[in-house]
Order: C-alpha cells, then structure tokens, then sequence
C-alpha cells in the first residue's frame, strides 16, 4: 500500500482557508498519481493504491467542506462512486484467486470434472464482472483526469472562504465572491450515465 503524502509547510498557525488549500494540493497529487497515464492499463495494486487515496481524499474533503459551500458535494460523491467500483472490482479480484486456489486443490485430488467445470464458470463471470466494472470506472478516471476538469478542480480548491473575523466595515472579497466570479465548477466535464454494476441475484 502507497503511504500517504506528508502535507508540507503545515503550521498550527495557519489561517483553516490556508490549511485547506495546502491538505486538499497535497491529497489530489497523491490521488492522481496512482494512475498518471489513463492510456496504460493499470495493475491491481495500482487499483488498490487509488481506492485508497481517493479515500484519503474524500475524508479530508469531508472534513474542510464547510470552507467550500456548495462546491464540494458534487466532488465529494464522485469520489465514493469511484470507491464503490474499485471495492467491487478488489473483491472480484480476491474471489477470483480464492476460486483459482480452489480448482487447483481439486485437480491435485482428481476431483470429478463438473465440479472442477463449476469452478472455472465462476471464475470466467468474475472474470467478466470485473472487465465490466473497470471499463465503466475507466470512463470516470478519464474525465477526471482531463485538463480542462483538474485546471477547474485546482482553481476551485484554491478559493476555500476567508474563516478569520474581519473588521467591522471592510471588505470581504473572498468570502462573497459573486457568482459570476466563482471559477466554472469542473464536475460538468463527468458522465454522469456511468452506471455501477448491480450484484447479481
């Protein structure tokens, strides 16, 4: 398992809108570098790795989004969507080699070949449950992988509001930031008709 990235020049006298900016940076590089080239087929460790960082990264989302109102959300959803899907494709990939183990104990002990059959039919539909669901997350990680969705993704991190109280009268630019200035929201770049895979009856 990849360790987590160590959040850098990070003072308990930071501003929380500083604080933000420097966690959720160091947690999105993290995150996209588990799989930097979509074009390349990952492995299951790889996989693993992104399930993992991506869970990172949803709980420190989680956990500065009141200083992203109405920004996060979307983000924060997609992420355990993801999670979701690679979950299900790391249990067809443990179920698969549990199985495989399974048909080579019963080969060593000549076991009758239907049973052997029944195995190996099982493991072709995890096999093909597992293709299904990487093809549809495939299509997430290349949305979200696009230029024009992780330069929006960056610009909206980098506008979290202003917590610190500001003297009577003054302005308070970024914490009101009009919405016509508020950066594009890059989620609009996602499919949204990827559909996970149900279970099976």
């Amino acid at each position: 398992m990849a360790k987590p990235l160590k959040v850098k020049k990070l003072s308990p006298s930071d501003s929380p809108s500083r604080a933000a900016r420097r966690i959720l940076r160091t947690r999105l590089r993290e995150f996209y570098s588990q799989w930097e080239d979509p074009d390349q087929h990952p492995s299951p460790e790889q996989l693993h790795d992104l399930r993992i960082a991506g869970k990172r990264l949803r709980y420190s989302a989680e956990s500065l989004r009141e200083l992203y109102p109405d920004r996060l959300a979307l983000f924060i959803d997609l992420l355990k969507r993801g999670q979701d899907m690679l979950g299900q494709i790391q249990d067809c990939v443990s179920q698969r080699e549990a199985l495989h183990k399974d048909v080579l104990r019963m080969q060593r002990r000549n076991a009758r070949a239907e049973e052997i059959t029944l195995l190996e039919n099982l493991i072709a539909e995890y096999d093909q449950r597992q293709t299904t669901l990487f093809s549809q997350f495939r299509e997430i990680w290349l949305s979200l992988t696009m230029k024009e969705f992780r330069r929006g993704l960056k610009s909206m991190i980098s506008r979290p509001i202003k917590s610190e109280p500001k003297p009577e009268g003054s302005e308070t630019e970024e914490m009101n930031v009009e919405k016509s200035e508020q950066p594009e929201h890059p989620l609009y770049l996602v499919n949204p008709n990827v559909q996970p895979v149900t279970d099976p009856d």
